[in-house]
């Protein structure tokens, strides 16, 4: 066996026994198969700092992993990220970890990083002020699939003291305007998306519903075309029907 395939076996190894993960022998035995330096360098790469999964909680991060031991179809290369990040989470807060051995590592670390702040509101209500598109988080459930969840971002992290639900009908939206934030939901902050530009009717009607309700200038719009391509400065989330977040598929 290589150096490079022990160190990266240790790496997948340890990490999910740092987290208690169980029964991903098949998945290591799955992700060993690649090229054993390109497996440890994705596991150590530093880009990993800004790939769009850092924005998903760890306890979000270990139900990823757990459902990709049954779904081959997931990418490998997400999934190595995934454990990179779980990874350099762990090395961060290990003398917190070592601490509170009762709390699970994952609790430990989401306390810190995701440490849901007070924000303020409009008195009287459940709803909050942005001054901007980035401090925007939206969330969409295949579970409730008619919903869109909206909740203000303080410091990088969506708040969760405050959060606005809508129905789809009360912001006369539908599916179509639906799909263009899922796709969002699994790419980075500044990524994009080739959408129809035939279909511009659907960005004009997901841009006019959320300034409204915002109350953003109409000359903001939330979504935007650079190049043929559509971007967005919101942050987006989608979860599956079991309420874990939803990977692109190779």
């Amino acid at each position: 066996m290589t150096f490079e395939k022990k160190t990266s076996e240790y790496v997948l190894t340890s990490t999910f026994s740092n987290f208690k993960i169980n029964s991903c022998k098949a998945l290591i035995n799955r992700l060993s198969k690649r090229s054993s330096k390109e497996l440890i360098n994705k596991l150590m790469i530093k880009e990993n700092k800004t790939s769009f999964l850092q924005k998903y909680k760890t306890t979000e991060l270990i139900d990823l992993i757990t459902t990709a031991n049954n779904k081959e179809r997931n990418k490998n290369e997400h999934i190595i990220s995934i454990v990179s990040i779980l990874a350099q989470r762990y090395k961060t807060f290990q003398s917190m970890i070592k601490k509170y051995p009762k709390q699970t590592p994952a609790k430990i670390i989401d306390d810190v990083l995701f440490h849901s702040k007070v924000i303020t509101s409009v008195a009287g209500t459940n709803i909050f002020t942005i001054v901007n598109w980035k401090q925007l988080s939206i969330e969409i459930k295949d579970k409730e699939p008619n919903c869109i969840f909206f909740k203000k971002v303080i410091n990088g992290i969506p708040s969760d003291h405050k959060i606005i639900e809508k129905k789809l009908d009360d912001l006369h939206l539908g599916l179509a305007t639906r799909t263009i934030l899922e796709t969002f939901g699994y790419l980075g902050l500044e990524e994009s998306y080739n959408h129809p530009l035939k279909k511009k009717d659907q960005v004009f009607r997901l841009n006019k519903a959320l300034k409204e309700l915002f109350r953003i200038p109409s000359r903001n719009n939330p979504f935007f075309w650079k190049q043929n391509k559509l971007f967005t400065n919101i942050t987006i989330t989608a979860y599956d029907i079991n309420n874990v977040p939803v990977l692109p598929l190779e």
